[in-house]
């Protein structure tokens, strides 16, 4: 089959935009494909992690259909654990509350995601439009169709979709305010990190400290742009204050979870506003700390 790369595909990973042709797909069935040259691009050769443009022709030599029929996880147990994470749902798309330590998709030693779940929904088509990392546990948009997929990226892409987190950091922040910068990656060893620099994406963020917790912060954090790790760095970085369990940025790792929730989603356009409870960890760090208004 063939596949001509979309704008809101636009600058995707290759493996992102084959999961997406097909969502019942899995990780390993689409790693298998570039591995064995069996998915071709008119740019030339790629591999699975090459970005592609809008434009781009995707020839793919396989029976993406046969691999769905071999699915196993579209059973009654998961769609139950699913259910019990869904926060929100209308015709075109549901929300959950990820709790940590759940990957959003599948990886080389992970088998149960996100991804696994959102499969057993009768919908059929569900489809991830964005992402939490593993260990942020909150407010997850899964898109129910295609369409419903890319007009939510859309509205994420235009800034549209306003996203606040909660976030308990080491170190006392007294005064709101804006951070813009650039972040771009950088490797010691094996390990990506991602870091404050001259050049790269983009990066702004808006915070406000909401209560002093001994020498300890809770602040609300509204990123303006969705940079990988762009909360953690921004705050270890740039506040000098890292976030708690930040096994990455956060040197005095004294905490098990990292503390950083997902709190609020608004879609200002569809009407929409969704939060999500903060974890039980989180409140009880806060231990006499008043109890954030959940409506």
């Amino acid at each position: 089959m063939k596949h001509v790369v979309t704008d809101d595909e636009d600058y995707s990973r290759a493996d992102k935009i084959i999961k997406n042709i097909c969502n019942d797909a899995s990780h390993a069935f689409v790693q298998k494909l570039f591995r064995q040259k069996r998915i071709k691009c008119s740019r030339g050769k790629i591999s699975a992690s090459d970005r592609l443009c809008a434009g781009d022709i995707l020839e793919i030599f396989a029976d993406l259909s046969i691999e769905k029929k071999k699915d196993p996880l579209r059973d009654e147990k998961l769609f139950h654990q699913l259910q019990r994470m869904i926060i929100f749902e209308n015709k075109d798309f549901f929300a959950l509350n990820k709790p940590a330590r759940l990957a959003v998709q599948s990886g080389a030693k992970i088998s149960m995601c996100v991804d696994t779940f959102i499969k057993s929904h009768p919908q059929g088509e569900c489809r991830l439009v964005h992402r939490l990392d593993m260990n942020t546990s909150g407010v997850l948009l899964i898109a129910k169709s295609q369409k419903s997929a890319q007009k939510l990226t859309k509205l994420f892409r235009e800034g549209k979709i306003q996203k606040t987190y909660l976030a308990i950091v080491d170190g006392k922040i007294t005064d709101r305010g804006a951070i813009e910068n650039f972040l771009t990656k950088s490797f010691r060893g094996n390990e990506e990190k991602m870091q404050v620099s001259d050049v790269g994406q983009k990066a702004i963020t808006e915070y406000n400290p909401l209560k002093t917790i001994g020498r300890y912060t809770l602040l609300e954090l509204n990123p303006l742009t969705g940079r990988k790790h762009q909360l953690r760095v921004h705050c270890a970085d740039v506040l000098k204050a890292p976030i708690l369990g930040d096994k990455k940025y956060n040197p005095r790792l004294m905490h098990r979870e990292l503390f950083l929730h997902a709190y609020k989603l608004r879609i200002q356009e569809l009407g929409v506003e969704i939060s999500a409870e903060i974890p039980v960890y989180f409140q009880k760090l806060l231990n006499d700390a008043p109890v954030i208004d959940q409506s």
